[in-house]
This record gives C-alpha cells, sequence and structure tokens, in this order.
C-alpha cells in the first residue's frame, strides 16, 4: 500500500504540467533502458522513481520536484480495459501527449499491443505513436555487427539497408506490418540497441540519435531541455570505450594466434571512428585512425605493434594465455579510447594537444584499464549476461566503418 506521502506526490505528478510519455510494452522489451536514456539515470534509479497508480501502472516524472516529462508505464494489458481504474491513472491515460510502444524486434505476438494502440488512437485521433523495436542484436549472423553509420530512417527501406542482417530486416517490416490497423498519421518505427556495457556489443546505445530526433520532433522542446549532452567524456567511456573494449578482448581472446588479433585491431580503429563522430569529427575509419596514431607518433606505433604480436604469441599457452591476452587487449583497447577522446575533443574545441600530453594520457589509461577489467568482469560474473554474437570478420568489420 502506498503512504500519505507516495499519494500526494503521486496526485501532484498527474496535476503537473510537464507532457505524459505514455509507455506500452512487455516485461523485458526495453522501457526501462529508454527511460534512463531519456532521463541520464542509472536503471535502478529509474525502477526507484515511480509510483504505482493500479497494480499494473506506474507514473514517473522527471526531474521529481519540475518535472518536465512524466512518464506513465503500463507494465500489463489489464490496465486498458475501462474497468476498475483509479481516478489517477485515467487521467493521466488521458493526459498523454505521446504514446511510446516498446516491442523486441523478435516477437510478434503482439496481438494485444495492437489492440490497446488501435483503442488509444479511437479515443485521441491525434495522438503521435513511436514503435521502438528494440533486441536488434537477437537476430545478428555469425558475422553480424550494428551498421555504421546507423541507417534507419523507419521507412519500408530499412530492411534493404547496407549491413543490415536479412534476418532482422524481415523481422522489423514483419513486425510494422502489424501495426497497419492504426488509423490516422503512421506511426514512426525506431529500431534500437541499448545493452549492458559488459555485454560488450558496441555502441551500447545504439540508435540513441535517431530516437532523440524523433522525440524533439514529436514534443519540441522537451528533447532539447531533457537531454543531457550525448558526448560527455562519462557517457562516451560507458557507451563507447567500455562496451568495445570488451568485444575486441573477447575476440582476441580466441585462442588461435593472428586471428582473433586482426579482428580486436579492427574493432580498436572502428572504436576511434566512433568516437570522433559523436564529437563531429568527419572522415573514415582509416583517416581517423591514420591520425590518431600519426599524432602518438612512430613511437607509439612501434610498441603497438610489438604488444600485438606479442599477444599472439601467448596464445600458444592455451588455458593461461588466452586469458593474459583478452585482459591485455581490454587495457589497450581503453587506452586507446581514452586518448581518442582527449585528442578529438581537443580536435572539436579547435585546440592541438601535443604528443608529450597524448602518450602520458595512454600511459595513464593503461595502468588505470586493468582495475577496470576487474570490476566489469565481476560484474558480468555475478549475474547472467545473454551471448554475445560471434565476432565478424576483419574485412566485414573495416567496411562498414568505412562507410
Amino acid at each position: 500500500m502506498q503512504d500519505a506521502a507516495e499519494q500526494a506526490l503521486a496526485g501532484a505528478w498527474v496535476d503537473a504540467e510537464a507532457p505524459i510519455l505514455w509507455l506500452l510494452g512487455k516485461t523485458q522489451a526495453g522501457k526501462t533502458s529508454i527511460v534512463a536514456e531519456i532521463t541520464g539515470q542509472a536503471h535502478d534509479e529509474v525502477g526507484r522513481g515511480y509510483r504505482a497508480m493500479t497494480q499494473e501502472s506506474r507514473l514517473y516524472a522527471f526531474p521529481a520536484d519540475q518535472p518536465a516529462l512524466r512518464f506513465l508505464d503500463t507494465r500489463g494489458l489489464a490496465d486498458c480495459a475501462d474497468f476498475d481504474l483509479s481516478n489517477e491513472f485515467v487521467r493521466a491515460r488521458e493526459q498523454a501527449h505521446l504514446l511510446l510502444i516498446v516491442v523486441r524486434v523478435d516477437d510478434l505476438s503482439l496481438a494485444d499491443i495492437v489492440d490497446v494502440a488501435v483503442e488509444a488512437r479511437r479515443r485521441h485521433k491525434a495522438l503521435p505513436v513511436i514503435i521502438a523495436q528494440t533486441g536488434l542484436h537477437r537476430l545478428y549472423g555469425e558475422h553480424d555487427r550494428h551498421a555504421e553509420p546507423y541507417p534507419f530512417d523507419g521507412s519500408d527501406e530499412d530492411i534493404r539497408r547496407a549491413g543490415v542482417p536479412f534476418a532482422l530486416g524481415q523481422a522489423l517490416l514483419a513486425q510494422r506490418k502489424l501495426f497497419n490497423r492504426l488509423k490516422g498519421e503512421p506511426p514512426v518505427f525506431v529500431p534500437l540497441d541499448f545493452t549492458r556495457p559488459e555485454q560488450g556489443i558496441a555502441p551500447a546505445d545504439y540508435g540513441a540519435d535517431r530516437f532523440w530526433d524523433v522525440l524533439d520532433q514529436t514534443l519540441p522542446g522537451v528533447a532539447e531541455r531533457l537531454r543531457s549532452n550525448p558526448a560527455t567524456a562519462g557517457a562516451m567511456r560507458t557507451k563507447i570505450i567500455l562496451p568495445w573494449s570488451m568485444a575486441a578482448a573477447a575476440a582476441n581472446a580466441v585462442p588461435v594466434p593472428v586471428a582473433g588479433g586482426m579482428v580486436s585491431a579492427g574493432m580498436q580503429a572502428g572504436m576511434v571512428a566512433n568516437i570522433a563522430h559523436r564529437l563531429g569529427c568527419a572522415g573514415d575509419w582509416k583517416r581517423l585512425w591514420g591520425e590518431l596514431v600519426g599524432a602518438l607518433g612512430s613511437g607509439f606505433l612501434l610498441g603497438f605493434g610489438g604488444s600485438w604480436a606479442a599477444q599472439q604469441v601467448l596464445k600458444v599457452g592455451l588455458g593461461w594465455g588466452t586469458a593474459i591476452v583478452a585482459s591485455w587487449t581490454f587495457a589497450i583497447t581503453w587506452a586507446i579510447g581514452e586518448v581518442a577522446l582527449y585528442y578529438f575533443s581537443a580536435k572539436a574545441a579547435g585546440e592541438a594537444p601535443d604528443q608529450a600530453a597524448l602518450r602520458d594520457r595512454y600511459r595513464q589509461a593503461l595502468r588505470e584499464a586493468r582495475g577496470q577489467y576487474n570490476r566489469v568482469k565481476q560484474q558480468r560474473d555475478a549475474k547472467p549476461a545473454e551471448p554475445m554474437p560471434p565476432s565478424p570478420s576483419p574485412s566485414s568489420l573495416l567496411e562498414r566503418g568505412s562507410r
């Protein structure tokens, strides 16, 4: 039961003037991840911030004291019937400015959700509808990774985008056809893949920029007020450097000399390009990687090459060699990411860091990375993580980075 203070807070949130975003979707579809992206909060903070409205619905306002946006999360479809509802829930639902439907891309059993969406549109013909299609990596094949740059615009052409796996394209289209019953303005489809950094699926916020653009078009001004700078150092480490480092470590841990090493090297170059692009620096992976290596100097290149060769030799020591190589690869990738973040941030600001400063940054990051790797391993081992798609071939990875 809610205490009086919580009931008062929920009532105040219902009466607030901030727009209401109605979240509709099954458990584990990814609703919390989207709210965390919008608010910039951790998943557990989002969970603690909700206030119950009915047995199967809850309301969350952010920021809590002066809300800019309110989230009505319908966890169960029973709440969408027209009986036995609290006055607060009915008022919140009727105030909705946007219906955000969150569906896992491999789920086609959506009849109940489609029915609710159709009824919502019947009641409110002008209600905007965004459909987030989540968990893209669940339909990746053996050598598939996220297509870069993000290629989707929500049209039927999405299935023919370069780098989009056939199975994923077919699922996207089949799922979209289920919503053909919606009258009025067509819904906007946004494919997303938000993952935990320790899963090693990079970047961990795939599709976030497109989602923010759509949200800003739907609720002008609200997104601008809510959005934190996506290029902050902390966000870049969590959503780009950490997952790329985990992916490179997993790839290079393959107990076959050279094979995994080529893939991990390609991932490091892809990470550098990803960081540069987030910071507004143009160019393909070859130019951006070459630019960073050139800024670090020939000494770095020789050391990097020697380190790579040593890792491949260590793999001969099966059982212990691959574990050392994984830790070593993580540390090097993390350090490269830190240097790339430092270098391209300075470049975007019109500055040019000297070579000594870059090398110092690299050495410092290398020292710190080992502790980071142990912490991430502990977190990953503490919770069951879904299997990561197998590593791509070097040629397919680098080809995608060049587009």
